[in-house]
């Protein structure tokens, strides 16, 4: 059985976008961590800086302060990202945007990138947003394979989309995407809405499941700190240990009255986590 251990957890920039890069990598460090999900999110790490943007240099960055990124997360719900869109000259300036994180993943020795769904117009038939959604992660996928890197996606809660809100719809997407270099992110705020556990997921997709994040979170709002909702960390944990689970870990609070005090919700979190959590051997 696996051990759930502190030396897997990371935390997620876009919680620290009102402060500097500088500042959550120092902020990493001070908490003890040596690992970061690194969300492609204004003002730290975006495709609207590209054609100036030092990826290097950025990249450099980290490693100079010995923190491994596990995977690059682009943000795509604030920016105007919709892999799902009508508009096919919109699709495909999404697709454009999220290949410049597929393409730069291995300046970060990384070669996981998370990708959500995309959103469907209520006013449009819901088929639709699903086959435009499946052929621009086919897309995504193609040229994910030239780079080495495995496309994890994400089921998210309908705060965010209808079209995967569950591990159903994720493996549904997963099957007639059909592509080797596809694997699956599961976010416990989204299995919580939807009425799931994190088992459910490992029953279905097994070592497919190469990302896991943790956040609490009640009926109407998600990725909280943890001890503040209505999850249960230490069942989370359990199941992560059944499932002989060995791969990243990421609390993900990114609820936005975080950011204005990201070290005191990560700060407390990671100590709840610890109180779960294995011993470091």
């Amino acid at each position: 059985m696996a051990k759930i251990i502190k030396s897997q957890l990371g935390i997620n920039n876009f919680t620290y976008r009102r402060y500097s890069f500088a500042y959550f990598l120092k902020a990493v460090k001070n908490m003890g961590l040596t690992s970061i999900e690194l969300s492609g999110c204004h003002p730290h790490f975006t495709m609207f800086e590209a054609e100036k943007f030092d990826v290097k240099g950025f990249a450099k960055q980290i490693k100079d302060m010995g923190i491994k990124v596990a995977a690059i997360e682009p943000e795509q719900n604030f920016l105007p990202i919709n892999i799902a869109a009508n508009e096919e000259y919109f699709r495909e300036q999404s697709i454009k945007q999220l290949s410049f994180y597929i393409e730069n993943a291995k300046e970060f020795d990384c070669d996981k990138v998370i990708l959500y769904p995309g959103k469907a117009l209520m006013n449009y038939p819901h088929s639709l947003a699903w086959k435009n959604s499946r052929e621009s992660i086919k897309k995504l996928c193609d040229i994910a394979a030239q780079h080495g890197v495995t496309i994890l996606l994400e089921g998210v809660s309908n705060f965010i989309s209808d079209l995967m809100m569950d591990s159903v719809t994720v493996k549904r997407m997963l099957e007639e995407v059909g592509a080797d270099n596809l694997g699956v992110c599961v976010n416990s705020s989204a299995a919580y809405a939807a009425g799931e556990t994190l088992e459910d997921y490992f029953k279905l997709f097994g070592s497919k499941i190469q990302m896991v994040q943790l956040s609490d979170s009640i009926e109407d709002n998600e990725q909280l700190p943890w001890g503040e909702g209505n999850q249960d960390l230490k069942i989370h944990l359990e199941t992560l240990r059944k499932y002989n689970y060995y791969g990243p870990i990421t609390l993900e609070i990114i609820e936005e009255e975080q950011a204005g005090h990201p070290d005191d919700s990560y700060g407390r979190s990671i100590e709840y986590f610890n109180q779960y959590a294995d011993k470091e051997e």
